[in-house]
């Protein structure tokens, strides 16, 4: 839930011009009968779908609820092929605070739905709630409600994000900080501080992660997967961050390592693979040696033998012949 309020906090940090809504979460009362996981997301998407045309920002877990409460009414058999189930419920809805468990005030609407199930029908009526009158009037008490609230007890709420803030809990004070809205006279000051909180959160979680590479790489300084380790949580460090320019630094280091050790295992490889064609090159020429002597001797072996046999006599008249 908390990361939902970071993203809307950087929203606001990034659009401080722009104007921030009051937040109302939908909330689906589960005393609703028939409404299962997807049912209730539908009204919960409607619910939002209201919020927003009324120009509020449909939050998660805010204080302040838009809660809906579905009773059936009727359920009958529409006429018509093929023949479709019909219900007729009343939506009763109601805006308050869901802490202190104060309701501003509450209207009621009926709607129709048709479908071929009884979760069709049921889901067609869901889809039908419509901003009336009286829904309008509903959320514009409650606005002002809310920001009588945010009036009386905005600087609390600055001090309990003061508190979270020391203790390095800057989540928290986002959380506090972003759900002042910008037509409450504490705004300004809130939207301040949650600027250096939000910067103060990347500061604090860029040294942690500095901290935690620093350590994987000192255990073992070496190309592997400490390294690979250390580099991956270096690059995730904010650009914006204090200690970016550290993390650089010991990525720069890694790196440079990796490169020495790559560059002297390709030595060691080249060097060792010189060596191994000098040897190949002695042991062919060993061979060529070998060969060459054994033919020698072979050769060595007929002369003698020839010698040692008794002295041929050629025939000379053949030979005559010749010239």
């Amino acid at each position: 839930m908390k990361k939902l309020y970071i993203l809307f906090a950087v929203f606001v940090i990034g659009f401080l011009s722009t104007y921030v809504q009051i937040q109302l979460t939908p909330y689906v009362s589960a005393t609703t009968g028939g409404v299962d996981e997807n049912n209730s997301a539908v009204i919960e998407n409607r619910l939002r779908t209201l919020i927003s045309q009324n120009g509020m920002e449909s939050g998660y877990g805010t204080r302040f609820i838009l809660a809906v409460k579905v009773n059936l009414l009727d359920r009958y058999i529409a006429p018509g092929a093929p023949p479709r189930i019909g219900q007729k419920m009343m939506v009763t809805l109601a805006i308050g605070d869901a802490e202190s468990g104060t309701c501003f005030a509450s209207c009621t609407q009926e709607v129709k739905g048709l479908g071929e199930t009884e979760q069709a029908a049921m889901l067609s009526g869901f889809k039908n709630i419509r901003m009336t009158a009286e829904l309008k009037q509903l959320v514009a008490e409650s606005k002002q409600r809310i920001i009588d609230y945010y009036n009386q007890n905005g600087s609390a709420i600055i001090q309990r994000a003061q508190s979270l803030i020391s203790k390095q809990d800057y989540e928290g004070a986002i959380v506090e900080l972003a759900a002042i809205p910008q037509e409450c006279s504490s705004y300004a000051q809130a939207s301040s501080l949650m600027v250096k909180v939000y910067q103060a959160n990347i500061n604090h979680d860029a040294s942690q992660m500095l901290s935690e590479a620093r350590a994987l790489w000192s255990a073992d300084p070496n190309p592997g997967e400490s390294a690979e380790q250390a580099l991956a949580i270096l690059g995730q460090i904010n650009t914006s961050a204090s200690c970016y320019n550290q993390a650089q630094a010991l990525m720069k280091q890694i790196q440079a390592r990796a490169k020495q050790v790559a560059d002297r295992q390709y030595a060691d490889e080249k060097a060792q693979a010189e060596h191994e064609r000098e040897m190949e090159v002695r042991r062919l020429n060993a061979a060529s040696s070998l060969e060459k002597a054994r033919i020698k001797a072979c050769r060595d072996v007929a002369v003698a033998y020839c010698k040692s046999r008794p002295r041929v006599v050629y025939r000379t008249t053949v030979i005559n012949r010749w010239w």
